[in-house]
């Protein structure tokens, strides 16, 4: 078995070209978690999130979003969609958008739109709100109470 002699340059060479991959890879590791905390600003992603039954009420709690009066930065997706249709009584999911994207203009607007679909799909789909089909669109509102 032959055996090179690995000399001092080589080794720092190495570990230089080492060091830069790394970087790359925390740089890219850095852009996930600043997307991750971005959405969760947002209130887009579930982690961290407390999706007991007092908020959801899955035991005999009354489930339907309720009307927000003020924007609050720091809160939920979903409580900023109620305080997108408290402003607007009802609406299509653009609506909702414009009214978001007006009160917290520094997201991306694109991450938003993504997020907001899902999350009314999720909200219609378990009776938080509710929607009427016009074309391909939906119409939503709050559940009446009661």
């Amino acid at each position: 078995m032959k055996t090179d002699n690995i000399t001092e340059k080589q080794v720092v060479e190495f570990l230089k070209l080492r060091q830069q991959q790394l970087k790359e890879e925390l740089k890219s590791i850095e852009v996930t978690i600043n997307a991750i905390g971005q959405t969760k600003t947002l209130g887009l992603s579930g982690g961290g999130a407390d999706y007991s039954t007092d908020t959801f009420g899955k035991k005999g709690v009354d489930k339907a979003l309720k009307p927000q009066e003020k924007f609050n930065i720091n809160s939920k997706l979903d409580q900023k969609i109620s305080y997108a249709l408290t402003k607007i009584g009802a609406g299509y999911k653009d609506d909702i958008l414009d009214v978001i994207n007006k009160a917290q203009p520094e997201m991306d607007p694109y991450k938003v739109e993504k997020a907001v679909a899902v999350r009314l799909s999720y909200l219609l789909k378990n009776d938080f709100i509710q929607a009427t089909k016009n074309g391909r669109s939906y119409k939503y509102s709050f559940r009446p109470q009661g």
